[in-house]
């Protein structure tokens, strides 16, 4: 059997690229031959023969398939993460993309709440999606921290509006009298040139937040090692990467209150949730200062991903679903 993917990204540092890789590795394990057109980078990689499409991001790949004149000419699979069903198909359905999703064999998702989305789409949809959640894939490991917390906070994110990267900064500027030695950095791809100025112009006003840029996945070790808190401040998310490696890592994580976000944790179990500045604050104070609490929710954080996150299972569920085609 041979699976040719179609994924906006695989050799940029995205979460696509991540998720692309990690579905690659596990099925060809399972000996499953893959291939991949990162149909939003400039390779112009080869279109092999395949048995199979399964394809990555469902509005994206439509544009660029028009562009392109692509022919779906094979049984195919649309998996839909964040952006695409949370944002662009709320707003809009045209023709050209119910015909897509419609002629889709399956349509898989994330979250329930994902296909509580798809749903509303078209609710005879629901015969053919099915939720497959993410797995976590860790090439490293990390030290448990010992020292008392500076607080060093992490917010891997790529700059774009969704991300809303510059949310909590009220709340970090009234920590910041509590923790001098505190300090704040961003991670990701300059997407947006709005988005990119206004974090620029922050960071100039404040000794102790920082702008990073891109970090390749396969060097995210030594960020995650230093960080003593790992958050989220995503308006929307599909399922947040980020936030599942800091939790089979043992970070304690703090996440915006989105729809996806609280599929993934618990408050005061798994993890913190925030919906206010204040919310953000609390969270902080809990994490440096109780130190039995932040233990005990780290501890159950690692065990719900190790349950509930496995790659090898994913891979699985995604053969099933080929094996039918």
């Amino acid at each position: 059997m041979h699976v040719l993917f179609f994924a906006p990204y695989f050799n940029q540092p995205r979460g696509n690229s991540t998720t692309i890789k990690r579905l690659v590795h596990f099925l060809q394990q399972q000996n499953i031959s893959t291939s991949v057109i990162p149909y939003l980078e400039d390779d112009h990689w080869h279109y092999p023969d395949a048995d199979i499409f399964h394809i990555l991001h469902a509005t994206r790949f439509i544009q660029w398939a028009k562009e392109n004149r692509i022919i779906l000419n094979r049984p195919y699979l649309v998996t839909m993460g964040g952006t695409d069903i949370n944002i662009d198909l709320q707003a809009s359905m045209d023709d050209e993309m119910f015909s897509f999703l419609n002629n889709a064999a399956y349509i898989t998702v994330f979250t329930e709440d994902a296909k509580e989305k798809v749903k509303k789409l078209f609710p005879k949809w629901m015969d053919k999606t099915f939720v497959i959640p993410q797995g976590i894939w860790l090439p490293w490991s990390i030290s448990a921290r010992k020292e008392e917390m500076v607080p060093r906070i992490l917010l891997p994110a790529g700059l774009r509006p969704v991300k809303d990267v510059l949310h909590v900064l009220p709340a970090l500027d009234e920590l910041i009298h509590k923790y001098p030695n505190m300090n704040f950095i961003i991670l990701g791809a300059n997407l947006d040139e709005d988005v990119y100025k206004q974090v620029q112009r922050k960071t100039e006003q404040r000794h102790w937040m920082k702008y990073a840029g891109v970090v390749p996945y396969e060097v995210m070790k030594l960020w995650y090692e230093q960080a003593d808190i790992v958050i989220n401040t995503s308006i929307s998310e599909g399922q947040s990467l980020a936030i599942m490696e800091a939790m089979a890592m043992g970070r304690p994580v703090i996440a915006r209150k989105n729809e996806a976000n609280i599929q993934l944790i618990r408050h005061e179990q798994t993890g913190w949730l925030y919906e206010t500045m204040n919310g953000f604050t609390e969270a902080v104070h809990s994490i440096v200062k109780n130190v039995s609490l932040r233990e005990k929710v780290v501890k159950q954080a690692k065990e719900w991903i190790a349950e509930h996150s496995s790659p090898a299972k994913e891979a699985l569920a995604y053969i099933t679903l080929y094996k039918q085609l």
